[in-house]
């Protein structure tokens, strides 16, 4: 009987805090959405004819934070700058090509928790005014009752009042749905922002679609050393090596279905690193040719990665990648 009492209170326990904390978590939003209300009109704000009219080529390179940033040679980024270019998350620490667009939904680990959360604000914050690269960037800022992050900085008028926004809403959270089919019905998350950034390219009429530094054969990023990785990952109890965990979520299974489905409508999705996981069902952008070793060097990891990813599938099952907790 004692037992039976001690279960019951326990569960009585973990019921009243979960209330509490669903609780919190609607009155963040609340405030988050009422600041955002006061905020936005601070700012700049691009219908969807104006943001069309910014799109100046054919096209886009999406570029992520993976290590293999820091292989990209000069005559790349230079390439690269000739067209138009997509940030997001962290790329606001690079300081190699000027960005047009840059998306922002979450920043920093939990919104119910203020102590980690505007410390990353701040830092995030700080890079994004001080680079220059970022001077004319057009950011990608999400909107609605859900988006903590982005009403957040804006309400607070956190953002540089330099840079112009566009409110764009989350058409849906699935794993394994297809991409909006136009910005008024919102951004498909899945199981990442890459994913929002995307389906974004795909919709503003970019004919191909590039991802630059989306390795996710490991969990390094390019302003670390190469055998380190962020105190978040860390805190998760993961190494520098492990596989990123985006690409147990179907990350990679997803694009390779929206790839099929952009060549269709005459769009190509391509991933530029040659040993990215996403190259086994995205085809690999093509570049100039490399030397013999260098190629050989490259087959025998890409032999590897697919072990690696039916390993971690098995052993982490990820339903978001982000680094923030959304509510």
């Amino acid at each position: 009987m004692k037992l039976l009492r001690s279960e019951q209170a326990g569960r009585a326990g973990r019921a009243f805090v979960n209330r509490k904390r669903k609780l919190y978590r609607h009155m963040v939003r609340a405030q988050s959405w009422l600041l955002n209300l006061w905020g936005e009109r601070h700012y700049r704000v691009l219908s969807e004819s104006e943001l069309r009219g910014t799109r100046k080529s054919d096209t886009v390179f999406i570029f992520g934070s993976g290590y293999s940033i820091n292989d990209v040679s000069d005559s790349e980024w230079e390439h690269f700058a000739r067209h138009d270019t997509i940030g997001f998350n962290w790329f606001v620490r690079q300081n190699h090509v000027r960005i047009d667009f840059h998306v922002i939904r979450e920043i920093g680990n939990r919104y119910d928790d203020p102590s980690p959360w505007w410390p990353e604000i701040n830092e995030y914050m700080g890079f994004l005014h001080s680079n220059h690269r970022y001077a004319e960037t057009i950011l990608i800022v999400q909107a609605g009752w859900t988006a903590i992050g982005g009403n957040q900085v804006v309400g607070r008028e956190l953002l540089p009042k330099r840079n112009a926004l566009f409110r764009f809403r989350t058409h849906s959270r699935g794993p394994n749905d297809s991409p909006s089919s136009s910005l008024s019905k919102g951004l498909v998350h899945g199981s990442a922002t890459l994913i929002d950034c995307v389906n974004f390219a795909s919709l503003l009429g970019w004919k191909k679609i590039v991802l630059v530094g989306v390795d996710l054969y490991d969990r390094r990023y390019f302003w670390l050393g190469p055998d380190e990785t962020t105190p978040l990952e860390t805190r998760r109890g993961a190494k520098f090596d492990d596989i990123h965990s985006t690409a147990g979520g179907g990350l990679i299974e997803n694009l390779g279905r929206w790839a099929q489905e952009f060549e269709e409508h005459g769009v190509s999705l391509f991933v530029y690193n040659p040993k990215s996981l996403l190259a086994a069902t995205v085809p690999v952008y093509p570049r100039a040719p490399v030397s013999e070793g260098s190629m050989a060097a490259d087959a025998g990891q890409l032999e590897t990665f697919p072990e690696r990813l039916v390993e971690h599938q098995g052993s982490e099952q990820i339903g978001s990648s982000s680094s923030a907790q959304e509510f």
